[in-house]
């Protein structure tokens, strides 16, 4: 039996956590729904903003369940992921025979949303199990998944911007290990230049933000705690102290990995 997800944020608050705001959208129905208990195949079909609103609710859980499966707090990681489960159930039972217009030639569409639930279920089962390792395993993919959807039909979302920047950060963080002797010049050549990229893909971040985004107080120290960062790596590649280097990646994964708890 799972506590409830008061408790286990107030455990989670007292043993060296951080608050997380949860954000719950809701979309109204249409009088018509509430009636009638159906809405037109039409709507249905041309309602692209019912989905993504119904998406961004359910994603938030996902990306939370990432997050403190990533930290270790298996009970609050379980919790986000049954959220998930249930609100992207919900999701595909009312959008997998109907898909918005934008996704309406997607031969694969059903298949994918059934694919994720399924990929859910799994690491839900994995959580449960106390198996934190096989779980993110399990769960990484479902970025890429998310993403492949919404490339081959032409869409474009703001965690697209996020997931290119993690994949770079992946990168670079295997760096921060690997490379020992920045002193080596094919070693450095190679750190600069992944730096380069993440530098670029965190400004990209910042560029492709909505107005909203832009004007939060939580984006902006992110943004500018990751620039003092590269600031940090920039300086350790020319001075080729291994240390700092180590530092700023470190620094630099935190950063992207809370825009991607928070934004992504």
């Amino acid at each position: 039996m799972r506590i409830t997800k008061d408790v286990a944020m107030r455990h989670w608050a007292v043993f060296g956590g951080w608050p997380i705001l949860l954000i719950r959208r809701y979309a109204a129905l249409p009088i018509i729904a509430i009636v009638f208990g159906v809405l037109p195949q039409q709507t249905l079909a041309s309602d692209l903003r019912a989905f993504n609103d119904a998406f961004a609710d359910a994603w938030g859980h996902y990306r939370q369940a990432v997050f403190y499966g990533r930290s270790g707090n298996v009970a609050v990681a379980a919790l986000e992921l049954d959220d998930f489960v249930t609100k992207w159930s919900a999701l595909a039972a009312r959008f997998g025979d109907h898909p918005p217009d934008a996704f309406s030639d997607d031969g694969a569409w059903k298949d994918t949303l059934e694919s994720i639930g399924a990929t859910a279920r799994q690491g839900l089962g994995q959580f449960d199990a106390g198996d934190v390792e096989a779980a993110a395993q399990t769960l990484a993919p479902l970025r890429g998944i998310a993403g492949d959807l919404r490339r081959r039909n032409g869409v474009t979302a703001y965690s697209d911007e996020v997931d290119e920047l993690g994949a770079a950060m992946d990168i670079l963080a295997r760096y921060r290990r690997e490379i020992e002797d920045l002193g080596n010049p094919e070693s450095l050549a190679l750190v600069t230049r992944q730096a380069s990229v993440v530098a670029y893909l965190f400004d990209k971040c910042d560029a492709r933000a909505s107005a909203a985004v832009k004007g939060d107080t939580e984006f902006r120290r992110l943004i500018d705690g990751a620039r003092e960062s590269m600031d940090k790596l920039w300086l350790s590649l020319g001075t080729g102290e291994i240390r700092l280097y180590r530092i700023a990646i470190g620094e630099l994964r935190s950063y992207e990995r809370i825009l991607f708890l928070r934004f992504g």
